[in-house]
């Protein structure tokens, strides 16, 4: 290879392809003319073939690192992702994420399975014997301080409150917990499924079950969907590690890594609609029925949203 000649034979090609990157780093592709962007595709693929043929024919480093450093450049300016943007967060939420949703759902309805039957089996240790729910009752719902009467029904907005931040705890370790294999994801759907279970089985009792659930629902429903979304998110990690298939394993959980990532991140404006809810209509004063209502409706618009938006996207 005579490298001086070939230098001298693409060397302009090469300082076009450079003007024209520059250009698009400055001011964007619409700085571009129409020839330029029909030909800014063919130049960066002649460009890596330089390359390759270049490092095969023994050139020196400095061309081949001066040739290296060019295609990176264009690669960059050509594959660059497009910045955040409020439309972009408006298609994710409207319909990526609840794509997303239905694309993994076998994930969640697995951490769902968990949480619920959780729930069920405390709730059984509970009514066969009281003893047990007494003694894991979280000690923020029995203390004195909390009790306005002499019933041992905790106070209504605290009860609710706690359960809210607990929920949105849980989502975080849940969807995080899929990197010990889904040890800590299972964990925090066992523990937290147990949790509310003993709460509903001795309190809505005392208080009532249409005034507890009117307390529960309105931003449970939401909240809880949160946390099963987060659950499958962890359980999705959990599967390319523990089973990744026909790809490599790092090629699975990188994969999945980033559906489970999307997932929660669909999740935490659900999380911030159940703390508007909590703090606005849980504690208000309107009848208990309207509360439940409410609820029924927010478990309507969640399944129509998560079951049909985005049905489009793949």
């Amino acid at each position: 290879m005579d490298e001086r000649s070939y230098v001298e034979q693409k060397q302009e090609s090469w300082r076009q392809l450079s003007s024209k990157i520059d250009k698009i780093r400055m001011h964007g592709l619409a700085s571009l003319s129409r020839a330029e962007l029909q030909s800014i595709g063919s130049d960066y693929q002649t460009l890596v073939s330089d390359l390759a043929f270049a490092r095969g024919q023994g050139a020196s480093l400095e061309l081949v690192n001066y040739l290296n450093e060019l295609a990176a450049r264009a690669h960059g300016a050509l594959y660059a992702s497009p910045g955040a943007s409020i439309g972009g967060v408006w298609r994710f939420l409207i319909r990526e994420f609840p794509a997303l949703f239905r694309s993994t759902i076998r994930h969640t309805a697995v951490a769902t399975a968990i949480f619920m039957l959780s729930w069920a089996g405390a709730s059984y240790l509970v009514i066969t014997d009281p003893g047990v729910g007494h003694a894991i009752m979280p000690e923020k719902l029995t203390a004195k301080d909390v009790r306005n009467n002499k019933s041992d029904i905790p106070d209504p907005a605290r009860m609710s409150s706690f359960i809210m931040t607990n929920n949105i705890k849980v989502g975080i370790l849940s969807f995080a917990g899929g990197i010990t294999a889904g040890v800590i994801t299972v964990f925090q759907m066992v523990q937290n499924g147990a949790m509310i279970g003993v709460i509903a089985t001795i309190i809505a009792p005392i208080m009532g079950q249409a005034k507890f659930w009117s307390y529960i629902l309105p931003h449970g429903i939401i909240e809880l969907v949160a946390i099963f979304i987060c659950g499958g998110a962890g359980l999705l990690i959990a599967s390319a590690i523990i089973a990744p298939g026909n790809m490599r394993r790092a090629d699975a959980i990188r994969i999945a890594s980033g559906k489970a990532l999307r997932l929660f991140a669909g999740t935490i404006p659900m999380f911030v609609v159940a703390g508007t809810i909590e703090g606005f209509i849980t504690p208000s004063v309107i009848p208990i029925w309207s509360k439940l209502a409410f609820a029924g409706i927010t478990a309507i618009g969640l399944t129509a949203y998560l079951g049909f938006a985005g049905h489009k996207q793949i």
